[in-house]
């Protein structure tokens, strides 16, 4: 009997053995494609979508985790007195069997109800293929495969459930708490797909073929905490240099300037006691600057004499340039405003390009556009709200003068990730937003309104840029804080 062949009868004998167990999965499945599917008839029925959030993303991790254990611990590797070590046993045989039984029984089913999600919601299944088969690959790596090896180094549920909720407990913390680099912290997140992935094939491999189960298990624990802190303090300026790599660098004719115009400042005699806010304008050469997105900005300011203040600022568009505001403490903007001062900007910065529009009829007829994904109105019963849909990721943002954000909208809020997908049970994301303009709150238009016309823009250069101003005279940008404008 070949190796593959004892599989396949390995395998045969899983299936009878775990028929009620792989019953239950599918039934969750099943169950996961009817509480799941959100037709856009759906959607205007109810007056917007559901939240895609309940119980089967607990129950259906469970399942697997527990036909996994079940599976692999019918051959049990630790210990020398199982009934199956007495058999003619291919240990790779073995394994390829409980990996058969895991890909049939799980990845298999879970790619089937997650198309027909998808392509019972309305979307094209086609383009969406590439975040489909990533996403497997996700919850392979992050569930399936550390759940295997956890199976591997016990005898049975006992042991092997506790095992599975102290790993949990102690990886929880420090993934949970760590600070997010941002836009680039796919690249952390890639790193730590790739330690799960060689720690979970280290430890499968090395029991399958030695079954020394105490030095696996050592030998798991010690590449998890050098795992931890590599993932943990993975340099911020490698991850830079990196993303600087794959998205590319702004063309030669690029620059930024502070632009000195003469401000017309408001009066400041009731200022802020303790702070001075401070807004430069830098005008944009080589690029619009709709196309830009500052994702970091921090401004230093330095006397004559040395004195230095550092500020982070927050950036708005204004009349085609980028607005930097800030707030000095008022000792150093009493004794610098009339001075000459340098102004030093260390920015780091997102291009966008490849624009495409589309409009988007605001009668409830829904349109497609790669990126943002299916997007159309939905009525509710008391207002009607702008709805975007998209598969295994968030849709992507746009710019629109008839759709903003509902909540926490930005220009360019979401973060930027090359792969196609975000580890999920039910695929579809929903995104609501808020219409604006003449008649967006009627529920009954008297005419036909314009339709909403949608650009959406792909990260094209990603890049650090320094900027030095000699010579600044910060009584000339001085504003009176918004807050205190409106309390006056």
């Amino acid at each position: 009997m070949t190796t593959f062949q004892q599989a396949l009868h390995i395998f045969r004998k899983d299936v009878r053995h775990l028929r009620f167990e792989i019953a239950g999965i599918l039934l969750l499945l099943i169950v996961l494609v009817l509480t799941g599917v959100q037709t856009w008839e759906g959607l205007q029925a109810r007056g917007g979508p559901e939240s895609s959030d309940g119980p089967l993303d607990v129950l259906l991790p469970v399942a697997w985790s527990l036909l996994i254990a079940r599976a692999i611990q019918t051959e049990a590797l630790p210990g020398d007195r199982h009934f199956w070590l007495t058999r003619p046993y291919s240990r790779t045989g073995l394994l390829l069997s409980k990996a058969l039984l895991i890909v049939a029984f799980i990845n298999l089913p879970l790619l089937a109800a997650q198309a027909a999600i998808v392509s019972l919601d309305g979307l094209p299944l086609l383009s969406n293929f590439g975040g489909l088969l990533w996403n497997q690959v996700l919850i392979s790596v992050l569930l399936l495969l550390p759940v295997a090896a956890m199976a591997a180094l016990t005898r049975n549920l006992a042991q092997f459930l506790p095992l599975v909720v102290l790993t949990a407990a102690l990886l929880a913390g420090p993934v949970a708490g760590h600070r997010s680099m941002g836009d680039l912290e796919w690249i952390r997140s890639s790193l730590g797909l790739f330690i799960a992935a060689a720690i979970g094939l280290l430890v499968l491999r090395r029991q399958y073929a030695l079954r020394r189960s105490v030095n696996t298990a050592f030998l798991a624990l010690g590449s998890t905490v050098a795992g931890m802190i590599l993932y943990l303090a993975f340099p911020q300026s490698l991850a830079f240099a990196i993303q600087s790599r794959v998205m590319g660098s702004p063309d030669g004719q690029f620059a930024l300037r502070l632009d000195q115009t003469e401000l017309r400042t408001k009066d400041l005699k009731d200022a802020n006691r303790y702070r001075q806010m401070v807004a430069l304008p830098i005008a944009v050469t080589g690029a619009d600057p709709r196309d830009l997105r500052v994702d970091s900005s921090e401004i230093t300011f330095k006397t004559l004499s040395g004195i230095t203040r550092h500020s982070r600022a927050r950036v708005n568009l204004v009349e085609q340039k980028l607005v930097h505001t800030m707030s000095l403490d008022r000792t150093f903007f009493d004794a610098a405003k009339d001075s000459p001062v340098t102004v030093r900007a260390e920015l780091y910065l997102t291009q966008f390009g490849n624009a495409r529009s589309i409009n988007v009829p605001l009668d409830g007829t829904p349109v497609y556009l790669s990126g943002p994904g299916q997007c159309g109105v939905v009525a509710g019963y008391d207002r009607r709200t702008f709805v975007c849909r998209s598969a295994f990721e968030a849709p992507r943002p746009f710019l629109s003068d008839r759709v903003t954000r509902e909540h926490r909208y930005s220009r360019w809020a979401d973060s930027y990730a090359p792969f196609p997908s975000l580890p999920r049970l039910n695929p579809v994301i929903s995104e609501t937003y808020e219409l604006v303009g003449q008649a967006s709150d009627e529920l009954a238009p008297a005419v036909p309104e314009r339709p909403a016309t949608l650009v959406v823009r792909d990260p094209v250069a990603y890049f650090r840029y320094t900027m030095e101003a000699p010579n600044v005279r910060l009584g000339d940008f001085a504003i009176i804080d918004p807050k205190e404008d409106r309390e006056q």
